[in-house]
């Protein structure tokens, strides 16, 4: 007897049921990407601290959008009209970032914002996100190419092409909406592990 994942059952009965018709028309639901912080071990810290900016941050086209996206196939998006992010995905994106990288990082030593041009900023995290949905197969899958860059001359520290994949545990858009969060903290200690990495060097 062949046994069937309970998880990518789930995601392919979401799909099908985008792909139908359906005379009613249910309530929308709205989610948020959940980030690292929560237990408050936040510094006042009167000592100066390498100020870290997040941004600017581009996405694909398809990702501008307010429905959750699921891949089926190679080549075919479906979009929810009822379940949709409660903000622009990309500033979900920005927040979430930059409160994982303030969690991973000594707040002593760091304090990280959503990069403004006007700010004074001594490392900067510049993002392009290509892909970022599940898939019909139970999957989570997050492409980002991403550049750390220094204040003196725009001086590249380090960059990468990264692609994470994290498994959807359980049925239904609240796991798809835990898992995409899960890919997210795994890029921030990515990229907090070089921000930590450059500081020596990046001095100004």
């Amino acid at each position: 007897m062949r046994l069937v994942n309970l998880p990518v059952m789930g995601l392919l009965l979401l799909v099908l049921l985008q792909l139908a018709a359906c005379g009613s028309t249910p309530p929308a639901r709205f989610y948020a990407l959940s980030s690292l912080a929560g237990d408050g071990n936040s510094s006042s810290g009167s000592g100066a601290r390498r100020v870290i900016g997040i941004g600017p941050l581009a996405m694909a086209e398809y990702l501008s959008y307010p429905g959750i996206v699921i891949r089926s196939g190679r080549n075919t998006l479906v979009r929810s009209e009822f379940n949709r992010w409660g903000a622009p995905l990309s500033d979900e994106l920005s927040r979430v970032l930059v409160e994982n990288i303030q969690s991973i990082l000594s707040d002593e030593k760091y304090l990280v914002l959503p990069w403004l041009e006007t700010a004074t900023i001594d490392q900067r995290v510049q993002l392009n996100v290509t892909r970022f949905e599940a898939t019909s197969d139970g999957v989570v899958v997050l492409n980002a190419t991403w550049l750390l860059i220094g204040k003196e001359r725009n001086t590249l520290l380090a960059s990468g092409d990264t692609t994470i994949t994290e498994p959807v545990r359980g049925a239904g858009y609240e796991a798809i909406a835990e898992a995409m969060s899960r890919t997210l903290a795994e890029l921030s200690r990515r990229i907090a592990l070089e921000i930590c990495r450059t500081a020596s060097t990046d001095v100004h």
